[in-house]
């Protein structure tokens, strides 16, 4: 009997062995997944906006930079701002950038969630020289601070229809055009002659609201104090003279006959933003390519627009601004998304080299960016404020609809029923007495 048998080292079987080899290899691999998934992550960010059309730009950028990773989100409709407030409050899945609406843009623009840019290492004030003046009005908060960077510029036109210009003020040329329709008396006019010459079947305007939103963005409030400018008495006047001289064609404002126009000639002049070539005329009179043009109306103005902002919790921030920067001061991208997405950015210096050379088929060969590139610099500057687009989408057009229908008989009672429903709705501004 050999003493030492009690002693021996137990044996491991060979498939033990095997088994814990596996299971080393298996942790081991499992580690460098979860390595790589976490850097992974560490290279993206995710984007939310309330259309798609920041998906062009998120290609180009990820050609540019093909380590990086844009994951985008498009909340459609009215939900949008409603789903982004409560991810930037719970900071639960909240983008690491995201695009404001000019509508609500003085909304958010002073809450904690927007990251400051004006700070190091962005120092977006350097670079905001490079956009036009009305853009830069509402991208800083009430410290001064730059809290969002508007990508895109809106100046606004009278597109008109070649063919009814022709034939009822003699020529298309944009410029002759423009001198006949410079104040909204010589547009009442032509509205008045056009209506009779073509027995009732065309009009110079759509509605009413081609006469209001040619003054976007006159702000009702200053200093907490509601304030209402002297130009919105003047339009409850051209509105209703308006109506009276038959110069309106009636069409509900967004409505399927107001579309319908566009394609069929009814109407000669339609006050609209940049954004009107792509998504409005194209979109409902896609067969009268070469009947438009642009031309100058009796005041300069802008509508409508987009801003891009930071979370100001991302963990991200390096490849958030990079994203931002790019949207905004890429002057390679910028060119590109002007021509192929016929897309008016907010950056002058490109629109300007644009200028000379870019055309649209549709307004018959004319020079948008360079008609555009000028409309621009003659849009007054507003700096919003919060109270602006209920104020005046929701109260003073609903007064205006009925100012112009007569249920309210006098501008003393329009001015009246404003004051009682801002007051309803903010009861904290002054200057409702």
């Amino acid at each position: 009997m050999n003493l030492f048998s009690r002693h021996r080292k137990p044996q491991v079987k060979r498939h033990h062995l095997v088994l814990l080899v596996l299971l080393c290899s298996a942790v081991l691999l499992s580690g460098c997944q979860l390595q790589a998934l976490a850097e992974s992550n560490d290279n993206e960010i995710t984007v939310w906006s309330f259309t798609d059309e920041a998906g062009y730009a998120i290609e180009k950028f990820e050609e540019k930079y093909p380590d990086i990773k844009v994951n985008f989100v498009n909340i459609p409709g009215n939900f949008y701002i409603t789903k982004l407030k409560s991810a930037l409050q719970t900071s639960s899945k909240a983008p690491d950038v995201f695009m404001i609406e000019n509508a609500n843009i003085r909304e958010l623009i002073d809450v904690p969630y927007l990251q400051n840019l004006s700070e190091a290492p962005y120092h977006a004030d350097e670079l905001l020289p490079e956009q036009y003046p009305f853009v830069q009005a509402n991208e800083k908060d009430s410290e001064g601070n730059v809290r969002a960077i508007g990508y895109q510029a809106t100046p606004g036109a009278i597109y008109y229809r070649r063919d009814l210009a022709k034939e009822y003020l003699g020529t298309d040329d944009p410029e002759e055009v423009s001198k006949q329709i410079d104040t909204w008396d010589k547009i009442f006019e032509i509205g008045e002659r056009v209506q009779q010459e073509s027995g009732n079947q065309v009009h110079a305007l759509a509605n009413w609201n081609a006469i209001s939103n040619s003054y976007d963005g006159i702000p009702w409030v200053q200093d907490g104090k509601f304030v209402m400018d002297d130009t919105y008495l003047e339009i409850l006047n051209l509105v209703r003279e308006a109506r009276e001289r038959k110069v309106l064609a009636e069409y509900e404002e967004g409505s399927a006959g107001s579309a319908a126009s566009m394609q069929k000639g009814t109407v000669m002049f339609y006050p609209a933003a940049t954004w009107g070539l792509q998504y409005t005329f194209k979109a409902n009179a896609p067969d009268t390519s070469g009947l438009w043009g642009l031309a100058k109306g009796p005041t300069g103005f802008s509508s409508g627009g987009t801003y891009i902002a930071m979370y100001s919790n991302s963990d991200k921030k390096d490849l958030a601004w990079k994203f931002i920067e790019f949207y905004n001061f890429d002057h390679e991208f910028l060119s590109q998304l002007a021509q192929e997405q016929d897309y008016f950015t907010s950056n002058m210096i490109v629109n300007d080299q644009l200028a000379e050379t870019v055309t649209s088929d549709y307004l018959g060969g004319q020079k948008h960016f360079e008609f555009f590139s000028e409309a621009a610099k003659d849009v007054p500057v507003y700096e919003r404020t919060k109270y602006d687009t209920v104020i005046n989408n929701d109260i003073f057009k609903n007064v205006l609809q009925l100012y112009l229908n007569n249920d309210i008989q006098t501008k003393e009672e329009a001015v009246k029923r404003i004051k009682r429903d801002v007051k309803l709705r903010f009861p904290e501004l002054e200057g409702l007495e």
